[in-house]
């Protein structure tokens, strides 16, 4: 039932309980209790990420970092950045893997410098996202440019953000609108991508499997392996880079066996040249909010 709720989820974050349980063919008890129990425990979390563009991120990058041996301070004190979107302790050559989202260019640069600044860091290793074709957080097209949003919209962003699932009659009493409203203006939202509501796993789950990174070089522009990457149901994220990889992946797999086979088949492409692979070993940082703009803010742009 998890999987298929998970999948359901992925196609629509605030499918309701009765066309869940049609989905996954089960009751709607059933289903409504099992969605509550894996949000208690921390396992599933439906959230709304906002438009890195609204937001005012257009500076995008992957480090690979080596330290002067396992280092835990170096991977915590990256995670404590607030540019840092995601953060892992990886295998391989190198020991941390970090996403970092930052505004421009300039600031990229000033917070790799601080990175490589770190006591324990002997490299940092820098892939520049040219575009995300997939990924929860990173929408595949721009914001239109007559987008118009109020404060109601940024509070309404802001509720979404902590619960994606929240009922519109709730989010309504916080916000000061009806019910009928607010649906009105979710709808607008998801549609015009300024937000997208999807499901968050937790890695520490004990069915969690596991999670490995992928970069390769490809012959050409490799449009046929990043189409072929996205159309995978185990790619979790895929982007095309500037740097030492062309594109860079993560896929996920329930066993190591799993794992194998999903490598041995994207690194076995004609058009792929070299592939270079890291399983994450512990997750220091996975990031979901992002402050919003003020309504002063946003009546400016």
């Amino acid at each position: 039932m998890d999987d298929a709720l998970v999948a359901a989820l992925r196609a629509d974050g605030r499918m309701s309980v009765a066309d869940l349980a049609k989905r996954v063919g089960a009751s709607r008890s059933a289903v409504s209790a099992r969605l509550e129990q894996l949000k208690a425990d921390g396992s599933l979390n439906v959230v709304a990420a906002v438009h890195p563009e609204f937001l005012g991120l257009t500076a995008y990058a992957h480090l690979a970092i080596r330290t002067s041996g396992r280092s835990q301070a170096t991977t915590d004190a990256i995670a404590a950045l607030p540019a840092a979107a995601f953060v892992s302790a990886v295998s391989g050559e190198y020991q941390t893997v970090a996403e970092l989202r930052l505004p421009d260019s300039p600031e990229l640069y000033r917070t790799v410098a601080d990175i490589r600044g770190l006591p324990e860091v002997e490299q940092v290793n820098t892939l520049v996202y040219v575009d995300v074709v997939k990924g929860l957080f990173m929408p595949g097209r721009p914001l239109p440019p007559w987008l118009r949003l109020d404060d109601r919209d940024l509070a309404i962003m802001l509720r979404l953000q902590a619960d994606g699932r929240e009922s519109f009659a709730r989010t309504a009493e916080h916000v000061g609108l009806s019910p009928s409203a607010t649906r009105t203006r979710v709808r607008y939202l998801v549609e015009h991508d300024v937000i997208r509501i999807a499901p968050v796993l937790s890695r520490a789950r004990p069915d969690a499997g596991l999670v490995c990174g992928i970069g390769l070089n490809v012959r050409g522009a490799g449009d046929a392996v990043t189409a072929a990457l996205a159309a995978r149901d185990d790619t979790e994220f895929l982007a095309r880079t500037i740097g030492r990889f062309d594109v860079v992946a993560t896929i996920a797999a329930q066993s190591a066996r799993d794992l194998d086979r999903a490598l041995e088949e994207i690194s076995g492409r004609p058009d792929v040249v070299t592939a270079e692979t890291w399983v994450h070993l512990r997750i220091a940082k996975e990031r979901y909010e992002w402050p919003l703009p003020t309504a002063e803010e946003l009546a400016r742009r």
